[in-house]
């Protein structure tokens, strides 16, 4: 009986976390109107979960959201919407170049396509890399698309993880309003997290002198 409690209230209290992330994310992008509010409002979400993925299980989401929140109300604005410029002119090349004939536009067609993959694989660590490491601006982009290439197996299930939680919500749209982008973050930072770890490891290893 006391193991059953001990996890119900586990349960219960991983429930109001995920909520209670989700209700300060939705109210801080409209607090910033949407447009100024996403960007921060996202980065303080993965600031969160990235706290949760290191271990912390009590950590303080309402405090720990609004300071990052406003830590990142300039820059996170300007990072969130860079790489939005950049999938913008990804997307837009891709669907110009497959209007036009030609062998020339055929290779640059395939490489508008290899450029989105590319792209699509740098989604999936941008921002966990941005709230992880201490970059200069540029260098988060392509940390994470090194990341990407570098770990096929994690970004494969990265992948099983978003279309898990996208098919969850087809299938359940009532726990959008409440846990809508919260759950998706949270499995994004924890195998973000993982990989990072196993580079970290990988470059401790390598940096041990061997012994002869």
């Amino acid at each position: 009986m006391g193991r059953l409690l001990t996890g119900v209230m586990a349960f219960c209290n991983w429930v109001t976390h995920f909520a209670i992330l989700n209700l300060m994310w939705l109210g801080c992008t409209f607090l910033g109107l949407i447009i100024f509010g996403i960007g921060p409002s996202t980065i303080a979400m993965y600031g969160v979960c990235r706290q949760v993925a290191l271990g912390d299980k009590d950590v303080p989401v309402i405090k720990t959201f609004w300071k990052i929140y406003k830590k990142e109300l300039v820059k996170g604005n300007l990072f969130f919407y860079t790489f939005v410029f950049i999938g913008a002119i990804c997307f837009h090349n891709l669907f110009f170049f497959r209007q036009l004939d030609g062998g020339f536009f055929t290779v640059i067609n395939v490489l508008m396509m290899i450029t989105v993959f590319a792209f699509l694989i740098m989604v999936m660590y941008v921002i966990p890399v941005y709230v992880h490491y201490k970059l200069k601006f540029f260098e988060n982009f392509k940390q994470a698309l090194l990341i990407g290439f570098l770990r096929p197996a994690n970004l494969f299930l990265m992948i099983i993880c978003t279309l898990s939680s996208y098919y969850f919500f087809i299938y359940f749209p009532g726990f959008i309003p409440i846990y809508g982008f919260t759950l998706f973050v949270q499995m994004n930072m924890w195998l973000a997290m993982k990989c990072f770890e196993d580079i970290e490891q990988y470059k401790a290893a390598r940096a041990r002198p061997v012994n002869v």
